[in-house]
């Protein structure tokens, strides 16, 4: 997806999207295993979902690599191991960089290429062979060691490098499922090369033949900086807001029977026509309204390309685009005896590109007024404009200012008090209808644009129990994968709030996209979409892979945080796991069942020293003969 412009009159409503009103299939890796063997795989279900996927991510992986280069961005950069040592220590340093480059590159070229790009079988499934990452990884130290010198210290730090290196050449394997091209990787390796000689010119000296090498795992606390939060209060002398009346509209909306009136009306020949049958049975003003607005959405289709906007020549050729439908709510409710108003302001449904400015009455809608108090309303929205589909939006029906302001603005028609500026407006958050229609609430930050310097970024939502949430991270049009660098679950303490988790992977300017979907749906679609500025960050890390299972069975990981562990770590795995009836962790090649005490009331604490991937299994059904996958941690 794009970065989003406002909407203009050749552009549907929710269209143009930055990080989109997109819908995403459900998509977590879903991985079972037998009760002697546990193999890691990462599955996509769905055949014509996998075959757009691998349509789609064929040029992704290479963004993923190459993403905002001038920033410096790239996924090495996730890891940021920092060797510091004497003078001569540093320049033997530097000349086995420039000896290892072109033979690192060439060998990680030839094993990728050899064990996985030759195969045809990599295209059915999104794993790696357990024998290919260990022939990588064989390589990377073989090189390594040919090549390096033979301090030992040094060796150890070179090895932490080029580890931390393979495994995210592998996730990104196995996360995009594309070719791995040769200026890619040499690319990534180059960006790990500069890297290192920054740190080794830049870190101070330690005393003579120290050489240090630190890579941190710990959580930090997170530090979050926002703007100025911005005060939204609906002008009460204007509107109403309160329980009653929405309760009122909402019994309007939901009533069966005049949605149903509105599906006998298609062959309506006239404005004239189609208001005397409203006025027939709409019993009140607001029912006539409702009964109008549902005719529109359900009858008038957005075309980007119409020229003509008048009411008369929008219902008689059923399309048009913001303005015509804007007009035809209009001249209806002058027939229904409804004052109403056509507005022509801005309108967002992302965030602008770096150095652009809203255009000028990008969009427009209408407000009406009932029993002397006024109500906003997008029939051009309401029409279901969201990829030409043919979905009546009831939420664009008397929407409260204090929701409408997130994608609409125009100075003197916000009924707000006080009204927010074009600067406020802009840097709020883009609120979707699904964040209302299934009952969210941002909680914190409640800015569009935030700042960190910390390696963890926290957004808390209140979310109903039947609904649950997944993050994107993007620069520019890449998205990072979800598993790397982004973490969604219940809190521990309040399981009615959400925290989804970033963990950026470097300084940088990056868009956030929250999607939502009930337990009852297969497709996620878009609720917030908010920015985040990250400067001075050190420590970067990535989550561990979590698998379906984690949603479906509200799991939640208390620690630790990070994906890779080292050999030979003692490592506490403690964990939310609700209900499983057998829990087994792989460590290597050792496969263990906690304790009782190691795993009661659904809380599972586990000391494990670390032998090789940890993977953490469930299962919750006694008859099931085999065990799922819910996450897990790369040793390094």
């Amino acid at each position: 997806m794009t970065t989003v412009l406002p909407l203009s009159q050749a552009t549907p409503p929710g269209r143009a999207s930055a990080i989109g009103d997109q819908r995403r299939p459900v998509s977590h890796p879903s991985e079972k295993e037998d009760k002697k063997s546990i193999k890691s795989t990462t599955v996509v279900d769905d055949p014509h979902v996998k075959t757009r996927l691998l349509g789609e991510q064929t040029s992704s992986s290479v963004g993923a690599f190459e993403t905002d280069r001038s920033s410096g961005f790239s996924l090495v950069h996730s890891m940021r191991p920092t060797i510091s040592g004497t003078s001569s220590s540093k320049e033997q340093l530097l000349s086995n960089f420039e000896r290892l480059e072109k033979t690192l590159v060439t060998t990680a070229e030839q094993e990728l290429r050899k064990s996985l790009l030759n195969h045809n079988d990599i295209y059915q499934s999104a794993t790696l062979n357990v024998g290919t990452i260990d022939r990588l990884q064989d390589t990377l130290v073989q090189t390594i060691q040919k090549h390096v010198t033979k301090k030992k210290d040094d060796s150890k730090d070179l090895n932490k490098l080029f580890a931390e290196l393979k495994q995210v050449l592998i996730d990104t394997v196995a996360q995009q499922q594309s070719t791995l091209l040769r200026d890619v990787i040499r690319q990534t390796v180059l960006d790990a090369f500069n890297q290192q000689q920054s740190s080794t010119e830049t870190a101070p000296l330690p005393p003579p033949s120290s050489t240090t090498t630190r890579v941190t795992h710990q959580r930090k606390p997170i530090i979050i900086t926002t703007s100025r939060e911005v005060k939204i209060a609906a002008d009460l002398k204007r509107t109403r807001i309160d329980a009653a009346f929405r309760q009122q509209r909402d019994a309007v909306v939901a009533h069966k029977r005049l949605r149903d009136i509105v599906q006998q009306w298609s062959s309506i020949e006239s404005m004239a026509d189609l208001a005397i049958e409203i006025k027939k049975y709409g019993t009140n003003d607001l029912e006539c309204a409702w009964l109008l607005f549902c005719w529109i959405g359900q009858n008038i289709q957005y075309q980007p390309y119409c020229n003509n906007n008048a009411a008369e020549t929008v219902f008689r050729a059923k399309q048009g685009v913001c303005r015509g439908f804007a007009s035809l709510y209009h001249e209806c409710c002058s027939l229904l005896d409804i004052e109403c108003a056509e507005i022509s302001g801005y309108a967002k449904q992302g965030f602008l590109k770096p150095g652009e400015e809203l255009k000028q009455s990008s969009h427009a809608w209408n407000s009406i007024v009932l029993d002397q108090y006024t109500y906003l309303v997008d029939p051009t929205w309401g029409a279901g404009g969201r990829d030409y589909e043919k979905k009546l939006e009831d939420f664009y029906f008397l929407t409260s200012p204090e929701e409408f302001i997130y994608t609409h603005y125009v100075n003197g028609y916000q009924l707000l008090e006080p009204e927010i500026s074009k600067e406020e407006f802009l840097s709020l958050p883009v609120m979707k209808s699904t964040y209302y229609q299934l009952g969210l609430k941002l909680l914190s930050p409640k800015q569009g644009l935030n700042e960190t310097n910390q390696n963890l970024f926290k957004i808390a939502i209140r979310t109903p129990a039947h609904v649950d949430l997944f993050a994107e991270l993007k620069v520019g049009d890449v998205a990072y994968p979800r598993s790397l660098h982004t973490l969604c679950q219940r809190d521990e303490k309040k399981p009615d709030v959400y925290n989804c988790y970033i963990a950026p992977p470097l300084d940088g300017f990056y868009e956030v996209a929250i999607f939502a979907k009930t337990n009852n749906e297969t497709m996620y679609t878009d609720a917030i979409n908010m920015r985040l500025r990250v400067s001075n960050i050190a420590d970067a890390f990535m989550f561990p892979i979590t698998y379906a299972t984690f949603t479906e069975h509200s799991c939640i990981l208390i620690e630790p945080f990070q994906r890779l562990v080292d050999e030979n770590e003692q490592v506490l795995i403690h964990m939310i796991i609700p209900k499983a009836n057998v829990i087994k962790i792989r460590n290597g090649d050792e496969y263990m069942v906690p304790h009782p005490d190691e795993y009661k009331n659904g809380v599972l604490k586990k000391q494990i020293r670390v032998q090789g991937d940890l993977q953490v299994c469930g299962r919750w059904d006694d008859k099931a003969d085999s065990i799922a996958i819910i996450c897990i941690f790369n040793m390094i």
